[in-house]
Formats: C-alpha cells, structure tokens, sequence
C-alpha cells in the first residue's frame, strides 16, 4: 500500500514537472529562434531532398535573407554553425516535410518541437544520474532546479541552440560511464554519444579525456573501445570534411576561435559578472564548486569523479574565455557555460548526497539560491523581454564594457530601467550637434536604439517603437521644424512624440515619404533629446525575413 502510494506520489510529481517544462516552452515571450539557430533546420532539409549541407538550392536572394548565419564557401552556400544539430534533427524534419511542413515558413515552430523532445531528455537523464547518489525526491527535486534554475532553461528552452543536442548527448555519456550495472554495447553508446556531442558543440571535445579517464578506473577494456569508436566517428567526419571543404574540418571547429586576447576580462566575465556571470544567475552551483573538492580529496580513489565533475567544466571554463566573443553576442545570462552544466550538475548530487554535520544550514542556504536561481533563469530569462533588449541597446557587441555594469544587469530591466540606462548612455558618449541639424540614417554621433542594421540609404525601424536619440548645443537657436525623409512597409500608422510630447500623427500606404513636424517653442533643448517613433502596424515583409518592420528612415533635419 505505502509503495504503491510513493509511486503515485512520484508520478505525480513528474507530471508537475514536465508540464511546467512544456508551459515554459510553449508561453515563453524570450524566443531565439532567430538568432544563432537560424536556418539550422534548412540543412536538415536540404540533407533530406538532395541529400546534401549545401543551400544552393533556396536560392542567392532568400539566403542573403538568413544574415550571418550563411556563409559562402568554395562557390557554394553553408550553415556557418555545427552540422550536429541539423544533421541529428533530420528525422524529424522528414516527417515534417512528408506531412507538407516546409522549414522555410516553419522553422521556429519546428525548432521548438524539437527543443521540447531534447528538453524531456535531458530532464531524464539528470534524474537518472542523480538517482546514483541520491533519493527519489532529491533527484526530482535536483532535475528541477537544474533545468529551471540554469542556462538550461534561460538557453536551450528558447531555441534550438547547437548547445541543445550538445548537451544531451554530453548527459547520455556520462550516465552510461558512471552506471555500473552492465549494458550490451555500453562501450559503442559512450563512444558515438561523445562523438556526437562534439559534432553538435566543438568545445565537447574537452568531456572526452575526462570521462575515459574516469572510464578507465571503472573498465579499462570499455574506456578502450569507447575511445576507438569515438576516434573513428572523428576520422570519417575529417575525411568527410576534406571532401566537401578541402580542409580537415569546418570553419567553427577550428581552433582559430581561441584567439581572444581578454583572458583575465573574460575569466571574470563569465563567472562574476552581472550580465554573464555563471555564478551570478545559477549561484546555487557555489555548493559544487566549494564543497566538491574537499569531499571527494579525503577519499582519493574518487579522484576521477573529481575530474569529471568539475575538472571538465573548469577546463570548459578556460576554454571559452579565450574566445574573442566570449560573451556570446545577444545571449541570456551565461551561454557559453551552459555545456559544462552536466558535470556541474552531477556534482551537486554527489555534495547533496555527503552533507551530513552542516545538512540543515547548507540545505536552507542551498534553497535560497536556488529560488534565486530559479527567479533569474526561468522567470526573467523566459518571460521578461527587456532582460533581451539589454543587449540590443546600446548595442552590447560594440559596447562590451557594459557587460560589468551593475548599476543594470540584464535580470532586473524593466522598461523603465532601459530607458534610464540608455539616456545615461547617450549622455555620457554622445557629441552634440551644432548648426543646422542633418541626422542621416549612418549618423555616427545619434542613438538609434529599437532600429534595425544600416542598408543600402537607410535603415528600418525594428518592432512597434524605436527611438532616435541626439545631442543638440544651441537649442534656443533653431526654429523648431522637423523634416523627416522616411519610406514605409505597406500601410503604416505613425506617431512621434519629442521627449514625451505627441508632436504627430498620420497614416501611409507605403511609399517614400517627406513628413513635415512644427514643434512646440521650448521642446527642443540642450541636451539629450528623444524622438520615438511608434509604428502599431510594423508587420513582416512576407519573405524569410522575419523582422518586424515599419519605416525606413533616411534622414531627420532640425532647423
């Protein structure tokens, strides 16, 4: 009667827990299907209609849509990111395709389907690993938090990032090393799962020497052969690559990614800092971190465990700060760690299973910080669009010493916030404008913040409302006539206000337009000034570009 009610109590509690997970994914508002991950699953359908990575068939126009994320290679189009994820989620995008889902229009859903499919694994196999060192419970108890109080949620639940299948086959391989009960080719799971794991996220390639060396005090013949099959999984991918590149691997797994030269910045920027701090947004990862070489030093034989669980993520940790892009771009808290998070995970089992004089305490601090954790990754990280608009405004990448600002991390923006940090921003680096003003869409000394990149003459406005901020010396002395040079996406509502004050209002059927604004005497002043555009019609242009436009601005006079 008792075990028949644990096991419902249990399963129970799973349903709580994957239909939380399944909630987070489907009413999340943070998506980043159209970053990074972008045009993953074009491969994947490519690879299923014509058998080959190479884009060439979508055509130069719609590829130049894609950005970035395409790169031109020996005459043909490629992915720029790993082949894993898109090579792994083949099947799945078969089935789409023979059920009339092309990738082209129905990517991000398709991404997320299998976001949720990794997601449910990886949750199985922390559970799993956990259940070797602790309870029923506190292996629930352990698989939640890891997911909603990690990078895990706040990344791999917003897109299908090549860190997602990555890190699931990291998971597989290192609970098959640590299981001890004996599995029929164990050997070949482990060497294809650590295989694949590099495929999808190069820097994997640092799990292996720690898990066979663990494997090794185990079963030297299975750390052997596991080896063997992952060395020869890498040489027929070397020998692929010669073939399709004429070099012996692709561009991003290349070791020329570590040429950074911010080491002692970005050793700091990834663990302690506000914006990608590993133990500022998942600070209940300090128990692993303090505690685990004190447990496992009194007992040597657990060197091994030792170097797995933590070893591992510190070698990882080094290794992407040496990156020159070490902060990730446009990324949530602390992305480039979230690969490591399998053995800093499997440290916290081992600590949580050991606490015995300090159990209490440790525990109540322990839940504190998880809480916290749990706040940072899976609430704001998911649900607080501002926490993402830190990045796009001041642009992050041309502004990195922002990333150590603490008077505005990422976890705590708000509206108002934003707008705070940005006018602090554009007074402190802005010059002023003299004369007879001219702001063209390059303007060099002029915020366009909730605007798109500069193209040919001009730049869109990015969403519902954008911002164009300057710094005017005179005021006084102009006459307060605004000429606006603008073209608009099909019909469009504007309105413009001038530092808070609604200054006009009109409606366009697309087209070029020259707009004409007479401003209150005394709204223009010295200092810092505010143009927001709000555009409640931006929409977008119906390709496969999936910004959501409104105006192309050319240039704004002041006089």
């Amino acid at each position: 009667m008792a075990t028949g009610f644990l096991a419902d109590r249990q399963r129970l509690l799973w349903i709580v827990v994957l239909s939380l997970l399944l909630l987070t994914l489907v009413t999340q508002r943070n998506h980043n299907t159209n970053s990074d991950p972008r045009a993953t699953l074009l491969v994947s359908q490519a690879l299923v209609q014509h058998g080959t990575i190479q884009l060439d068939s979508l055509g130069e126009p719609l590829l130049q849509s894609y950005g970035y994320v395409i790169q031109q290679k020996n005459g043909h189009y490629y992915h720029y990111f790993p082949l894993g994820s898109a090579l792994l989620a083949t099947p799945v995008v078969a089935i789409a395709n023979a059920a009339g889902v092309d990738m082209r229009q129905h990517e991000p859903t398709m991404q997320m389907i299998i976001v949720a499919l990794c997601a449910i694994g990886i949750l199985l196999l922390l559970y799993r690993t956990a259940r070797l060192y602790l309870g029923r419970d506190a292996s629930l108890a352990l698989t939640a938090l890891g997911w909603f109080g990690s990078a895990y949620a706040s990344t791999l639940g917003t897109a299908l990032w090549s860190h997602d299948l990555a890190v699931l086959f990291a998971s597989l391989a290192i609970y098959l090393a640590l299981r001890e009960r004996p599995l029929t080719g164990k050997f070949a799971l482990i060497g294809a799962s650590l295989f694949l794991a590099y495929l999808c996220r190069p820097t994997m390639a640092l799990l292996a020497p720690a898990l066979l060396a663990f494997l090794m005090t185990r079963s030297w013949k299975t750390a052997i052969a596991a080896a063997l099959v992952q060395g020869g999984l890498l040489m027929l991918f070397v020998l692929w690559s010669f073939h399709e590149f004429g070099q012996p691997l692709p561009d991003y797994y290349l070791p020329k990614r570590l040429e950074g030269t911010q080491f002692a910045t970005a050793l700091y920027g990834n663990l302690l800092s506000p914006a990608r701090g590993l133990l500022v947004y998942s600070p209940f990862l300090l128990l692993p971190i303090l505690c685990l070489p004190f447990l496992l030093w009194k007992q040597k034989r657990n060197l091994p465990l030792l170097i797995l669980a933590l070893g591992w993520p510190l070698l990882h940790y080094l290794t992407v700060s040496r990156f020159p892009h070490w902060w990730a771009g446009w990324s949530y808290g602390s992305r480039l760690m979230v690969d490591a998070l399998p053995g800093l995970l499997l440290g916290t089992a081992v600590c949580l299973a050991s606490l015995e004089k300090w159990r209490r305490p440790a525990l109540a601090l322990f839940a504190v910080l998880a809480a916290f954790s749990i706040f940072v990754n899976s609430y704001q990280g998911l649900y607080n669009t501002y926490a993402l608009q830190w990045n796009a405004a001041p642009n992050i990448d041309e502004h990195p010493q922002l990333l150590f600002d603490w008077s505005y991390p990422p976890f705590l923006n708000t509206q108002h916030r934003q707008q705070e940090r940005l006018d602090r921003f554009h007074l402190a680096v802005m010059p002023p404008l003299q004369g007879k003003v001219r702001i063209t869409y390059d303007e060099p000394n002029a915020g366009f913040d909730g605007f798109s990149v500069i193209e040919n003459g001009f730049r869109w406005t990015e969403g519902t409302a954008s911002t164009l901020s300057f710094k005017l010396e005179n005021a006084s002395t102009l006459s307060g006539r605004l000429s606006l040079q603008a073209g608009f996406l099909g019909s469009q509502r504007l309105a413009v206000c001038l530092n808070g004050t609604l200054v006009f209002e009109g409606a366009y059927q697309g087209g070029e337009r020259d707009i004409r604004i007479q401003v209150p005497a005394g709204l223009l002043h010295d200092g810092l000034n505010r143009l927001d555009f709000a555009l409640p019609d931006a929409h977008p242009p119906g390709t496969a570009d999936t910004r959501i436009l409104g105006m192309a601005f050319h240039l704004l006079a002041v006089d």
